[in-house]
């Protein structure tokens, strides 16, 4: 999405949509699931994190609670350690009768060159 031609882009939701597949040496590799996360409560954690000036030690910046609209099953907290913004979280595998994955997050917020 080209956020230019939209007037709030604070408000974009942001996600990460994740396929799990298993590894099998002899056959094709089995779909296990697929996952996703709202990526804008890390992003405004970051911001945070930059006003505050935060560069030493560890501190938690946000608890985020799970939502009916992603696959979080149960509460987990952004961090910043050492002046970097991390999440662990645990994702619910959904088309699946059941499964879970743990994801580790790092916020890395990149320059964009518009020339």
């Amino acid at each position: 999405m080209d956020c230019s031609l939209f007037p709030f882009p604070h408000l974009i939701r942001i996600v990460l949509v994740q396929e799990v597949f298993d590894k099998d040496l002899f056959k094709r590799d089995d779909r296990m699931g697929r996952a996703s996360i709202n990526l804008q409560p890390m992003q405004s954690a970051s911001r945070l994190s930059k006003i505050l000036r935060m560069s030493t030690g560890e501190t938690t910046l946000r608890k985020v609670v799970p939502g009916r609209d992603d696959c979080v099953s149960e509460e987990y907290s952004i961090r910043c350690i050492d002046g970097e913004v991390v999440q662990d979280v645990w994702l619910r595998l959904g088309g699946v009768e059941s499964g879970e994955i743990q994801v580790r997050m790092k916020y890395v917020e990149e320059q964009m060159n518009l020339e």
